[in-house]
């Protein structure tokens, strides 16, 4: 029903498919279908909401809850919280947590690093952080760095785009004080 309680959005980007959010999202459905929710809460698909890497997602509308890591397993806990029940905890994704602050850390030693910063700086940086090579390949995906040939020929390098900033250091305050 086009007018429900609340909206639920199942990530299915690439990145999240292949942590299994196409049977995540399918399993949901179903149980919101065999509980008669479907009317009350409505569950679709989306495209990346920019934290694959962290999947899978499932965000929860009107609350603004972001669910990561969702496995199959914690349905029943996450349709416990949308047929009134308290919010599965150890799913929300938030500012605080430890992934993010990692990420944050990360980001913040690359650009305390300077640019251009070589690639290889960058996946010692990244290696600091208990990442690796295919979550950088993930990032440069998802555009949140950018890779390119130095201009000397000798090797690639690594600019930290305008979407992490944003993700990361973006100063709410400046924006309620309209700046």
């Amino acid at each position: 029903m086009f007018w429900a309680d609340r909206h639920v959005l199942c990530c299915t980007a690439i990145h999240c498919m292949k942590l299994g959010s196409s049977t995540v999202a399918g399993r949901l459905r179903i149980e919101l279908k065999r509980r008669g929710l479907e009317e009350r809460i409505m569950c679709n698909t989306c495209d990346s909401i920019e934290v694959c890497d962290m999947g899978p997602n499932i965000v929860v509308y009107p609350e603004g809850i972001i669910y990561s890591g969702v496995q199959v397993s914690d349905i029943k806990d996450i349709i416990a919280h949308l047929e009134g029940g308290p919010p599965v905890e150890r799913l929300i994704l938030t500012p605080d947590r430890e992934d993010e602050v990692n990420r944050r850390k990360l980001y913040a030693a690359a650009l305390d690093a300077g640019e251009p910063l070589t690639y290889e700086r960058f996946a010692e940086i990244v290696a600091g952080h208990d990442l690796d090579e295919q979550w950088i390949a993930g990032q440069k995906g998802r555009g949140f760095i950018a890779v390119r040939d130095s201009e000397d020929g000798d090797g690639q390098v690594v600019s930290i785009t305008s979407k992490t900033t944003l993700r990361y250091f973006f100063d709410e305050a400046e924006v309620a004080a309209g700046d």
